[in-house]
C-alpha cells in the first residue's frame, strides 16, 4: 500500500511539471518569434559549449542568442566582407575590431542581463545576447511557441525587442491553465517592417 501511495505521489508530481506549449502573439494575431521566456525556479548550469553569433549576409545570426551566465559566445565572420562587432551594454561591454573569418576567441558572459550588439560598419546590423542568470530561459519559435514546464499558477518572464516600453522592458505573465495558452502582446511592429532611424526597438537607446 506503501509503495502504491508513493507511485501515486510521483505521478502526481510529474503530471503537475508536465511541459506546457505557450504561445505568444502580437495585436494582429501575428505569432511573435524570437521572445525569451524565462522561469523565475529552474537552475540551469553554466553550459561547457561554446554558443556562436555568426554574421552572415550582413546580419547577426541568430538575431537573439539566448546563453547560460558564464557561458562562452563565439564570433565568427562568415561574411566576405569586414565588421566591427562592439556592443556598450552594462553586462558586457567589448569590441572585435575589423576582422574576417573565425579566428577571434570566444568571450566569456559573466554577467546576468541583455547585451544589444552592433558593427561599426553597417549601422542596421542589430543582434542580441540575453544572459539568463542560470535559470530556464527559452525562445520562442517561428510559431511564436515554447515548450516549458510549467503549470497553473506558475508566473514566467517576457522578453522581446519589440517591448512598447524599451528594449530592457520584462513583462510578467500569468499561467491559468494547465494545458496550453496563448499570450496577446501589444509591440511594437515586426522588426523587418519597422523604421531603422527610430531610436526604440532596435536598442539604440541602450547603447
Amino acid at each position: 500500500m506503501r509503495h502504491l501511495i508513493t507511485l501515486v505521489c510521483l505521478f502526481a508530481l510529474q503530471n503537475s511539471w508536465a511541459d506546457m506549449t505557450l504561445t505568444f502573439v502580437d495585436q494582429d494575431n501575428k505569432p511573435v518569434a524570437d521572445a525569451v521566456i524565462m522561469l523565475s525556479s529552474g537552475s540551469v548550469a553554466t553550459p561547457d559549449a561554446v554558443a556562436v553569433m555568426d554574421q552572415i549576409d550582413e546580419s547577426f545570426l541568430p538575431r537573439v542568442l539566448v546563453i547560460q551566465k558564464g557561458q562562452l559566445v563565439s564570433f565568427p565572420n562568415s561574411d566576405d566582407i569586414r565588421h566591427h562587432v562592439y556592443s556598450f551594454s552594462k553586462p558586457k561591454a567589448f569590441e572585435i575590431k575589423l576582422y574576417k573569418g573565425s579566428e577571434i576567441p570566444p568571450i566569456a558572459f559573466d554577467n546576468a542581463g541583455l547585451v544589444v550588439l552592433g558593427c561599426n560598419i553597417h549601422d542596421d546590423m542589430i543582434g542580441y545576447i540575453l544572459v539568463a542568470d542560470n535559470k530556464y530561459a527559452v525562445k520562442t519559435d517561428k510559431e511564436g511557441k515554447v515548450s516549458l514546464p510549467v503549470k497553473q499558477g506558475d508566473t514566467v518572464s517576457l522578453w522581446s525587442e519589440r517591448m512598447i516600453d524599451g528594449v530592457n522592458a520584462i513583462k510578467q505573465v500569468g499561467i491559468t491553465s494547465d494545458t496550453q495558452q496563448t499570450f496577446s502582446l501589444e509591440l511594437l511592429p515586426p522588426v523587418e517592417t519597422m523604421n531603422h532611424s527610430m531610436d526604440y526597438g532596435f536598442g539604440k537607446k541602450q547603447w
